[in-house]
């Protein structure tokens, strides 16, 4: 009800924060439908690595952020190399189906995570998660802004940005329910008497009281954390394909180098424009 109120209001408003005559444009359509189910998958994996890494590989709370560095190097090396390729030959298309399908894969390889995987390989995996997150996200911006008047350029941007954070919110809170509701089925089935006498809920938040847990009750918690987390990674699986999917659909247009805001015929150019 509040969306079609939203959409409503945007229609009658004289300038519209979201205006509706973008949702005509089909490359813009298609890049913020990737944007968000991009977000949901992205978050939805970022999210919930830490927690794997200090719950099953028994990573300090430091060390499993410093863990995280190969992916932001996935991101930050794709990022900037598909942004000089663009760049130079104007093309831009291949980079979100290259990245789309990148990112599958390493979400398949990140399903596979178990208690026996080392942060080594985990380091592997997730490198191979941001090199498809790099290739995909800022082009999907690229490609918004070259499809949209000049007037529209900065809301094409932002529009991008936000179903992004939109995706990312909506993924944190179902696969973080998935996970809950997984974790909390495994620990009534895995330890000793259905888990009687154990604070499920403090071991959902904190790591540091599973460390502390005697050695066979300890395995038990762990191992239901490994597999709940693998349920994650596969429930993520689908919002990958659909963003593959939605890549295919995403249209090349010429891109252009400059972007001119045309003025009506018989307008001057503002004063502290003349002679530019």
């Amino acid at each position: 009800m509040l969306g079609g109120l939203t959409v409503e209001q945007e229609r009658r408003a004289a300038e519209p924060i979201l205006p509706p005559g973008l949702f005509r444009n089909r490359v813009f359509v298609v890049c913020a439908a990737m944007a968000g189910v991009l977000g949901v998958s992205m978050f939805g994996a970022i999210v919930f690595l830490p927690l794997f890494l200090q719950v099953v590989s028994g990573s300090s709370a430091t060390n499993s952020g410093l863990l995280l560095v190969p992916l932001m190097v996935g991101v930050i090396v794709s990022a900037v190399v598909s942004g000089c390729t663009v760049a130079r030959t104007g093309r831009y298309r291949v980079f979100p189906i290259a990245g789309t399908a990148i990112m599958l894969a390493g979400f398949v390889m990140l399903s596979t995570m178990g208690v026996g995987t080392s942060p080594a390989l985990a380091a592997v995996w997730m490198l191979v998660v941001g090199a498809g997150i790099g290739l995909v996200m800022q082009v999907l911006v690229i490609a918004a802004q070259n499809a949209v008047d000049y007037r529209d350029l900065g809301v094409a941007t932002s529009s991008v940005a936000f179903f992004r954070s939109l995706g990312g919110a909506v993924g944190v809170a179902v696969f973080g329910a998935i996970l809950s509701n997984r974790l909390t089925a495994n620990l009534a089935a895995d330890l000793p008497h259905g888990g009687a006498g154990i604070d499920v809920a403090a071991l959902r938040e904190s790591p540091a009281r599973i460390a502390a847990l005697p050695a066979g009750v300890h395995g038990a918690v762990v191992g239901a954390f490994a597999d709940a987390l693998h349920v994650v990674y596969l429930s993520l699986l689908p919002f990958a394909v659909v963003a593959l999917l939605l890549a295919w659909r995403l249209e090349e247009r010429p891109l252009r180098e400059t972007a001119h805001l045309q003025m009506p015929v018989g307008d001057e150019e503002p004063s502290s424009l003349a002679g530019l």
